[in-house]
């Protein structure tokens, strides 16, 4: 085949390189996937991805039990910080961001770190830790809606769907909730839940629109710590002490863990696919994530996993197919198969 009849192909599929490369940061190299096999690496970090963001959930739970909200999330995003940037300089990467993208980093981590982390652990101290991850969920449909309004994308029957059953799914989560309103007053975990994926939502439209040429370690690293920085103080202002002496080592582990598996290598798994693969492969972490931690959290917390839980899992699930890039990754595969069938 020559390479004007493979690109003709590619094409004809609606895979491009600008096509899969759009919403990645420039410094993210993505190859072209429809012509490229998916490596066993690539597997066995998108079952890490999986386990890491998975049982951040249930994890969060177990240590907002000991640790107050302000003072977990500060510390994890400041410990996570270290990591990361001991990373890049491991690698040799360099420890600053370029000069031109402080402002944008800084603005990142506004939404990326520290709104985002106080709002889902706040949310996770309210709500059982599976039913939150599954509400937090909906951020692709928060960025859907904010792309169609402030970005002109356009609305198609898949993404209506979409949207449909991420509000059904919102709706049946809950209608507890909503039904108490009046005894029990406003469900400040379902808000708390919803403002956290509007709010990642705004910040990765963001991150897509700045398109950062800094690595990816040290522009998180530097987010992390930016944003790791004023909840470390509001917890020192706002915080009581007392748990510095009184938390349990199961609360400290699993406050610990929250930042290296799944603020740290979480996040480095997630840039790893990338780079293997591209964005379509990756967004299975996403479908999967909610599943894994529903059962996440059933086995460290012993959270029930009813039918209201499934209900509502298979409607995120479905929503989630309708919106995320996945028809790349099924081209793709079917080229592989092809590939193989012929050698």
């Amino acid at each position: 085949m020559t390479d004007d009849a493979e690109n003709a192909g590619r094409k004809s599929a609606g895979l491009t390189v600008d096509s899969l490369t759009a919403t990645l940061p420039k410094g993210v190299a993505v190859p072209p996937a429809p012509t490229r096999k998916v490596p066993t690496q690539a597997w066995i970090l998108l079952l890490a991805l999986m386990f890491c963001w998975g049982a951040m959930w249930p994890l969060i739970k177990i240590a907002t039990a000991e640790v107050p909200v302000l003072s977990l999330r500060g510390l994890s995003a400041l410990i996570a910080a270290v990591v990361l940037l001991g990373s890049a300089v491991v690698t040799r990467k360099g420890l600053l961001p370029i000069a031109t993208e402080w402002k944008k980093i800084a603005l990142c981590s506004i939404f990326l770190v520290f709104a985002w982390f106080y709002f889902s652990a706040l949310a996770v101290s309210l709500l059982p830790a599976g039913r939150a991850a599954l509400l937090a969920y909906t951020m692709p449909f928060f960025s859907l809606v904010i792309g169609v309004i402030f970005l002109h994308e356009k609305i198609t029957s898949k993404r209506l769907v979409g949207v449909v059953c991420c509000l059904s799914a919102v709706l049946l989560l809950a209608w507890n909730d909503i039904q108490a309103i009046a005894s029990r007053g406003i469900p400040v975990g379902i808000l708390a839940i919803l403002a956290a994926a509007l709010i990642w939502s705004i910040g990765s439209i963001l991150q897509k629109q700045f398109n950062f040429q800094t690595p990816v370690t040290v522009t998180l690293g530097w987010m992390l710590i930016i944003g790791g920085i004023p909840l470390s103080i509001l917890a020192l202002l706002l915080d009581p002490t007392e748990w510095v002496y009184t938390a349990s080592n199961q609360a400290l582990m699993a406050t610990l863990a929250i930042a290296i598996l799944s603020q740290a290598f979480g996040f480095w798994c997630w840039s790893t696919i990338l780079k293997l693969t591209d964005v379509a492969f990756a967004s299975i972490a996403v479908l999967c994530v909610p599943m894994m931690s529903q059962a996440m959290s059933f086995i460290l917390v012993g959270e029930p996993f009813g039918l209201v839980e499934l209900s509502g899992l298979l409607l995120i699930t479905l929503g989630l197919a309708t919106v995320l890039p996945l028809r790349g990754l099924k081209t793709a595969l079917k080229m592989k198969q092809g590939h193989t069938a012929a050698n």
